[in-house]
Order: structure tokens, then sequence, then C-alpha cells
């Protein structure tokens, strides 16, 4: 049986609690500043009052933060298409594991597509390396935000897996709530969507008998998600250099944050949700396996094909593609203006980080072409 009280730590905030928190964040002295940013042309006594007038979860994301990512959104991207939501039952909880790609808008526009179907939003998985202050960690956990230990001693690794397996059983079979999820611990920096089997074993451990037949209970659903620029690539780029020039590298306390401001206000082109099928009858065949690690790596490697198979293709992919390839195989798949302005716009930002004499060029390109890689040996893609 599930103790819910070891959840206290982890769990997002409860509707009792909501007003209490948002009254305590109005009340810090950066939240004048930055709703003044977000929204200049609203008066101040306004936006106060709407956001302290909030006493559930549902009408903090209803009345705070729809609004502010579809601003956001509005103003950073050139919109969102969205397939597969015609498949999902209202009744069913799902677990959406998904490819990550932006720290906050991947489980974001999710949600938001929700949302606007009148479906219940997910609870979502987000790194405590993430919550860099308390103020963060309260607007998380107000949107429905259950915090994961990304750095556990080897002591209480096997205690912390259990209880976010249990959280997340807890959740969907329980409360019959969905759970999002991303596929791999931090970000994708190279573009290459691929699904830790620890994530999967982790998940695993809320099952008593049987791993795959209780994985199957969750009603696995993987998603995939698609910038046609990614506002936060050079950075990953500087990252992945920094980790093979330095193997004592370790970030900065406040790089996360910096990822997740880029991500939000950067330019991000036209986006892309793509919801995959509802993994069941797969797991007859991957329940064939012999052995318990074939069975997760069978797992792993079919949500890997799913993302993978179903991620939408932009201009920048099949331009990253021909130049690193130096082919032009997919030139009807681009205009030559695009191709100018997507070289003018990798080439400043990589002068922009002192990064000219290195391998950042092949890095970046890298970013946009693996996906269309990926596509190409899983399908034959071929336009």
């Amino acid at each position: 049986m599930i103790d819910i009280h070891n959840f206290e730590e982890i769990r997002p905030y409860a509707d009792n609690e909501v007003n209490d928190v948002v009254n305590g964040i109005a009340q810090l002295d950066f939240f004048t500043p930055l709703t003044t940013k977000i929204f200049p042309d609203q008066n101040q006594d306004t936006i106060r009052e709407i956001f302290c007038n909030n006493h559930s979860i549902k009408e903090f994301q209803q009345n705070v933060i729809y609004p502010v990512l579809k601003k956001i959104i509005s103003e950073s991207s050139k919109g969102i298409s969205q397939l597969g939501f015609d498949r999902l039952n209202k009744n069913t909880a799902y677990l959406f594991i998904s490819n990550h790609h932006d720290i906050i808008l991947d489980p974001s526009i999710l949600n938001m597509a929700l949302h606007e179907r009148e479906l219940d939003t997910t609870e979502v998985a987000i790194g405590d390396n993430l919550m860099q202050t308390k103020w963060i960690r309260d607007l998380a956990k107000l949107n429905k935000s259950f915090i994961v230990n990304r750095t556990p001693s080897l002591k209480q690794a096997y205690y912390i897996s259990n209880r976010l397996s249990n959280y997340i059983k807890y959740t969907i079979h329980d409360r019959n709530r969905s759970v999002w999820i991303a596929q791999r611990e931090g970000r994708a920096k190279d573009g290459n969507d691929v699904t830790q089997v620890s994530l999967l074993k982790m998940l695993a451990f809320g099952g008593d008998t049987d791993k795959c037949e209780y994985l199957k209970t969750l009603n696995i659903l993987p998603v995939s998600m698609s910038y046609e620029y990614d506002p936060c690539d050079i950075l990953k780029v500087k990252e992945s250099i920094e980790k093979e020039n330095n193997k004592a590298y370790s970030k900065k306390k406040d790089d996360d944050l910096k990822s997740m401001v880029t991500g939000l206000t950067g330019y991000k082109g036209r986006i892309n949700i793509t919801l995959g099928n509802l993994l069941d009858k797969e797991f007859d065949d991957i329940i064939l396996h012999d052995s318990a690690k074939d069975r997760f790596s069978s797992l792993a490697a079919t949500i890997d094909e799913q993302i993978q198979s179903s991620i939408k293709l932009w201009p920048t992919n099949f331009i990253a593609y021909d130049i690193l390839m130096n082919d032009q195989k997919y030139s009807d798949q681009y205009t030559q203006e695009e191709k100018e302005h997507f070289i003018e716009n990798y080439e400043k930002k990589i002068e922009s980080a002192g990064l000219e004499n290195t391998d950042a060029k092949i890095r970046m390109l890298s970013i946009y072409a693996n996906p269309l890689k990926n596509k190409i040996r899983l399908t034959g893609f071929n336009t």
C-alpha cells in the first residue's frame, strides 16, 4: 500500500494551499517589475488582483499561467500546430513521455493544448536543479509540477527512485491524473531524441510483479515536440564543447535559469506537438524478450521510434542536413532566402559566443540535422 505522506517533499501544491502561496509571491520585490515587463499595457493593480484572487490550481493555471504562455508564444513564435489530440480519452490518465528540447515549453505546450480542449492538464516532472529559488519552486508547484531529485547520493538513490515511481503510480492509478515526463534527464543537446533506459527502470519500481504488465497500465503515450528554431541552440553547443574540453565541468548556478528565460523569450519560428499512439499491443512483443534488460531496451526503442518518426520537420532541418552532407538532396524543402537566414543566424550566434575556432558549426548543424537523420533511418524518409 502506498503511503502518500512520503510525497510531501515532492508533490505539487494542493488547492487549499494556493491562495497563501500566490499572495506570498505577490509581496516579493520582483513581482511588479516582472509583471510590468510581461504586461506593460495593463494596470498593475488589476494584475495583482487577478494573481492573488486564485484559490485552486485550476484557477491559477487558467487565470495566470495560460494567459502568460499565450502572450509569450505569440511574441516569440509563428504559432503551434497540433496532431493526435483527437485520440485522447478524457476519462483516461496517461503517462506522456516526451522528447525534451525546452525546459519549460515542452510540457507547457502540451498543457496549453489540453486546456484548450477542456481536458485536465498534466502533472509535470521537473528536476530539483531547476528550483534555484523558493519563488521558482512555488510557481512550479502551483503549476502542477512535482520535484525530481537529480543528484541523490548512492545511499539515497533507491529510495528516491522508489518514491518517484510510486508517486507517478499514485497519480495515474489512484487519482486518475495524467503525468508528463521527459524521455531523458536533461534536454537533448544534439537533437537526438533517445529514451534513457534508467527512466523506464525507475518507472517500473511501482510494479509489484511483472514489470512489463505494470508499465502497460501507466498508459504510456509518446510525445514529439518540434521547434523550427531552438533559442537555446548556441547554449547547448557551448555546454557540449565545455564538457568535452573540461572533464570536471559543472554548470554555473544560473545556467539553467538562463536557459529557461532564453527558451521562453527567444525566437522559435513554427512549433509542432504531435501525440503518438498509446503503447498497448507493443508490450506483447516486448514481453517476448528473455531478460529484463532486453525488455527495457526494447521499450525504449519503441518509444524512440514513435517520437523520432512522427517529429515535424522544418526547413531548418533540411538546410542543416544538406550543409552537413555537402549536398542539395532536400533543396526543394526550403528557399534560398530561408537558407541564407539560417546560415546568418547560426554564424552570428557562434561569433557572439566566441566559438569561431571550434567545431561549433558542426555541433550547431547537428542539432537541426539529427531529427531528419533519425527519420531517414527509421522510415527511409524521402520527399
